[in-house]
C-alpha cells in the first residue's frame, strides 16, 4: 500500500509539472494579428471627394509590394467598392515602388472597363470601398480584418451654381469699372475743351457765329476759369496763413505779469544789507575848486569883493 500511494504522489507531481510546459506550447501558436491602415486619402467620412479620376489611396503599416501574380490578384479581389444602391464599381489596384516602404497602394475607378455605363461616378453620392481580411502584405502576412471606407462625392451642381454666381459678379465688377473709368474719360475730355475751347471754325459752321465771337467768348470763359482758380488759390493761401498764426499764437504764450520766485514753490529768501552813506564833500574852503569852470570862479571873486 505505501508503494502505491507514493507512486501516485509522484504522477501528481510530475503532471503538475508538465502543465505550465502546456500551455506555453499553446501560447505560441496564437493566431498572427496582421498589419494595420496608417491613413487613407480621402479618410473615411469625407465629403466632397472629386469625381474625376476617383481614387483611394492607402498607407498600410507593413510593406506592399508582393513579388507573386498570383498574390496580387489576389489582393486586387480584395477590395470592392460599390455606390449607394449596392451597385460595384470596377476596379484597378496599384502598387507603389517609390513609397512600397510606406505600404501605399491605391485603389481607382476603371474608366477603361467594357461595361462603361456602371464606371460612372456620380455626384453627391456615397461610395463605399470595403478591404478584406485576405490582403496580404510583401512579408506574406495578411491583413486578418475587414474595413470600409465611406466617402461622399462632391455636388457638382451645387458648386456649378456657386461657379456661376462667382462668374456673374466678376463680370458685373468688370461692367461697372469699365462705364466707371468711360465716364471719368469723358468727363476728362469735356473739362479740357472747354478750358482749351473746341475749333472755332467748326463752331462757327454749326452755330452760324463769326470766328472773333467764338473766340471772344471760349477766352472770356477762360478767363473766368483762371480768375476762379485764382480766387480757390488766396483763399487756400489765407486759410493757411490762418492756420500757421493759430500756430504761432500757441506756441509763443506771453506773461501777464512777473510772478515772484514763490509762485514756482521757492523758499529761497534775499538778504538785502543797508550800506552806509558816504559823506558828501563841499568846496568850502578851497581857493580853487575842481570841476568849476572860468565864470563860477569870476563870480565868487565879485561876490567877495562886495563884501
Amino acid at each position: 500500500m505505501k508503494r502505491v500511494s507514493a507512486l501516485v504522489c509522484a504522477m501528481i507531481v510530475a503532471i503538475a509539472m508538465m502543465a505550465p510546459a502546456c500551455l506555453a506550447v499553446t501560447d505560441t501558436t496564437s493566431v498572427d494579428p496582421g498589419f494595420t491602415i496608417v491613413s487613407s486619402s480621402p479618410k473615411d467620412g469625407d465629403e466632397g471627394v472629386a469625381v474625376d479620376n476617383f481614387s483611394v489611396k492607402i498607407y498600410f503599416s507593413k510593406e506592399m509590394m508582393p513579388k507573386s501574380a498570383a498574390i496580387r490578384k489576389s489582393n486586387a479581389a480584395q477590395f470592392t467598392l460599390v455606390d449607394e444602391d449596392g451597385k460595384k464599381v470596377p476596379l484597378k489596384v496599384y502598387y507603389s515602388e517609390k513609397e512600397k516602404k510606406r505600404g501605399l497602394m491605391m485603389v481607382a475607378a476603371d474608366y477603361t472597363d467594357n461595361n462603361k455605363k456602371n464606371v460612372q461616378i456620380k455626384g453627391a453620392s456615397k461610395y463605399t470601398l470595403t478591404i478584406g481580411d485576405k490582403l496580404q502584405a510583401t512579408d506574406g502576412s495578411k491583413y486578418n480584418q475587414t474595413t470600409k471606407i465611406q466617402v461622399t462625392t462632391l455636388n457638382q451642381q451645387r458648386s456649378m451654381i456657386v461657379y456661376m454666381v462667382l462668374m456673374v459678379a466678376m463680370m458685373g465688377g468688370m461692367v461697372f469699372f469699365t462705364i466707371r473709368s468711360t465716364k471719368k474719360a469723358e468727363e476728362k475730355k469735356k473739362e479740357e475743351a472747354s478750358t482749351k475751347g473746341a475749333n472755332p471754325y467748326k463752331e462757327a459752321k454749326k452755330t452760324g457765329k463769326s470766328v472773333e465771337e467764338i473766340v471772344a467768348k471760349n477766352q472770356k470763359k477762360r478767363n473766368k476759369q483762371e480768375e476762379a482758380k485764382a480766387k480757390q488759390k488766396e483763399r487756400e493761401a489765407a486759410l493757411e496763413a490762418e492756420i500757421l498764426e493759430k500756430m504761432r499764437r500757441e506756441k509763443n504764450k506771453r506773461v501777464k505779469a512777473p510772478a515772484p520766485i514763490s509762485a514756482v514753490g521757492s523758499t529761497y529768501k534775499v538778504q538785502v544789507k543797508k550800506t552806509e552813506k558816504e559823506p558828501v564833500k563841499t568846496n568850502k574852503g578851497t581857493t580853487n575848486p575842481k570841476n568849476q569852470s572860468g565864470k563860477k570862479k569870476n563870480a565868487g571873486k565879485k561876490k567877495g569883493k562886495k563884501k
